[in-house]
């Protein structure tokens, strides 16, 4: 081994004395733009070499996330030295013409293209966030990188003149980093606090008031953390989670986040619950892992292999928690139970994967269908292999040291083959459920000494109007004059304010809605029940489970 060591050392110096040099960094600097104190942009002057045929292409953000043009929070794009910029016929790019590989120095600035804080009625806040005292940065809405440039090209990120007072925090801080971390990063400053675990190497930036204390919150984080790495057996690293508040109307309640390699950006109402904001945080950290370590997506078009990627992580999400404790099997249970009955409701639930690919970003049934039917899939094919002495784990992993030498073959594709290694047979399933749309109904044993997945008939959920239509500008559209909220009063062109009671899902309990009706506020109250009924299943925990039987039920659910 230390022959081998010294020749390669040689071999190194040989290749320098030659005149091969290390890879060409790339810099950035982020240095706050303030009028009067307060923030209004972000500036990053960015230094590279250039092209040798004398012509460097830039690209600018475009689409990602369900967000599209973001390049318009890229202003003032300027060569400062080293070339002359131009246009090109896409938004997202730039040219640079300069002599063959001149230093570049390129400044640009982030604004933010849209009115106000961020409000939970325009989603979670991809695009960049630049507000009076604090900004919040996605890499993907923000940073303009040289074309043609490998992945692993080093980077170099530093910020300077940020004001007294300001916090900053970013993954773009730790060594080691190189220009595919820039496109998933996070960076905030502004009147963050930051909490760091030192044993898990977890920080966390957050800013507002909740109703959970800071740390507890960033000891339930770095848990949530180390549990994931404990089932992928990853040692700590640095890792960021921030935290911003959305504004929101009275009642209305927001919770999400996005996972980006070793951070995530976590975006709620101020009245965000706790079991909502760990299940959402253990759900988006696991994409450190699903699908990334597995074997990826579909390089045509990922939304087809959502039902595995995000399927999957929220089968995991569960089975982690449960597995490092932080919930019961009844917590699972209730958990588990709202995915079964929003897809025994989903008005898409037969639908191919075709129209998942077709309408993901533009209809809610079809973007949460993916995530259900993944979930149920995964529970399923788990409780065949416990038949059989096996359980999920052992697929999941057996993807992953596939993918370590097929770096080409996204994990869907991999999933027959490598299941059939174990005894299990998805290729049916697979064109069935996923394919074709076949509904999914689990046996009732599924879960074993845990209680019984029961089927009953139930009536569905309904408003009473389209709520797809109705949330484009809070106008209530799409009444149905046979449904409980017309008998109640309820007509299309009301302006919806808030809901008062009642639980989306659930046709058993009252609803109650605030709407204003011309200039009168009105309170409607009714059952929201849909006509006919539907097969709904639900996980039954026994209520007398203790002692061994209750270990075991741990074990099936948190797969230990």
């Amino acid at each position: 081994m230390r022959a081998f060591v010294r020749a390669v050392a040689i071999g190194a110096a040989a290749l320098f004395c030659m005149g091969q040099s290390a890879p060409e960094r790339i810099d950035y600097t982020l240095t706050p733009v303030l009028n009067g104190g307060a923030l209004e942009a972000l500036q990053y002057d960015l230094r590279f070499r250039g092209d040798a045929d004398g012509e460097t292409a830039l690209r600018l953000p475009g689409s990602w996330g369900g967000q599209n043009e973001l390049w318009r929070s890229i202003d003032a794009i300027e060569v400062v030295s080293g070339g002359a910029l131009s246009a090109t016929e896409s938004p997202t790019e730039r040219t640079i013409t300069h002599r063959p590989g001149a230093s570049l120095h390129v400044r640009y600035r982030v604004i933010q293209d849209f009115e106000g804080p961020p409000a939970a009625q325009q989603g979670n806040a991809y695009r960049p966030v630049v507000q009076p005292g604090y900004f919040h940065l996605i890499g993907e809405a923000s940073m303009v990188t040289p074309e043609g440039r490998d992945a692993a090209t080093p980077v170099r990120w530093r910020v300077r003149d940020m004001p007294r007072g300001w916090t900053l925090a970013s993954d773009l801080e730790a060594p080691g980093r190189v220009l595919s971390d820039v496109w998933s990063s996070i960076s905030v400053g502004g009147d963050f606090r930051i909490l760091h675990d030192r044993a898990s190497q977890v920080r966390v930036a957050i800013r507002g008031a909740w109703s959970f204390k800071d740390e507890a919150f960033s000891a339930s984080v770095a848990e949530i953390i180390s549990g994931q790495r404990r089932i992928f057996g990853d040692r700590p690293s640095p890792y960021l989670v921030t935290v911003i508040q959305l504004d929101a109307p009275q009642n209305w309640l927001s919770v999400g986040g996005t996972g980006l390699g070793d951070a995530f950006a976590f975006f709620a109402s101020p009245n965000g619950q706790a079991q909502q904001i760990t299940r959402t945080l253990a759900h988006e950290g696991l994409h450190t892992w699903i699908p990334v370590r597995i074997g990826g997506v579909s390089r045509e078009n990922e939304v087809e292999d959502y039902w595995l990627s995000e399927g999957f992580t929220d089968f995991y999400t569960g089975r982690m928690l449960v597995r490092e404790g932080l919930w019961t099997p009844a917590e699972f249970a209730e958990d588990f139970n709202r995915t079964l009955s929003e897809y025994a409701q989903s008005p898409v639930r037969t639908a191919p994967n075709t129209r998942i690919v077709a309408d993901f970003w533009t209809s809610q049934p079809v973007q949460q269908l993916p995530y259900q039917r993944g979930r149920i899939l995964a529970t399923m094919w788990d409780a065949r292999l416990r038949a059989n002495g096996r359980d999920f784990d052992d697929v999941l992993f057996a993807l992953r040291d596939r993918a370590q030498t097929d770096e080409e073959t996204p994990a869907s594709a991999m999933l027959p083959e490598v299941a059939r290694q174990f005894g299990l047979d998805v290729s049916g399933d697979l064109e069935s459920h996923v394919q074709n749309g076949a509904a999914l109904l689990l046996p009732a044993d599924t879960f074993g000494p845990c209680g019984q997945v029961l089927t009953e008939e139930v009536v569905p959920f309904h408003r009473g109007f389209d709520i797809e239509a109705t949330s484009a500008n809070n106008i209530i559209a799409g009444v149905d004059p046979a449904l409980p909220a017309y008998a109640a009063g309820v007509r299309n062109g009301m302006v919806l304010i808030r809901r008062d009671a009642g639980e989306i899902g659930d046709s058993t309990q009252e609803i109650t809605y605030v709407m204003r009706d011309g200039e009168t506020e009105r309170t409607f109250r009714y059952m929201p029940r849909g006509q006919g009924t539907f097969p709904r299943q639900r996980l039954v925990i026994d209520p007398a489970l203790s002692g061994e039987r209750l270990q075991q039920c741990v074990a099936v659910i948190g797969g230990a």
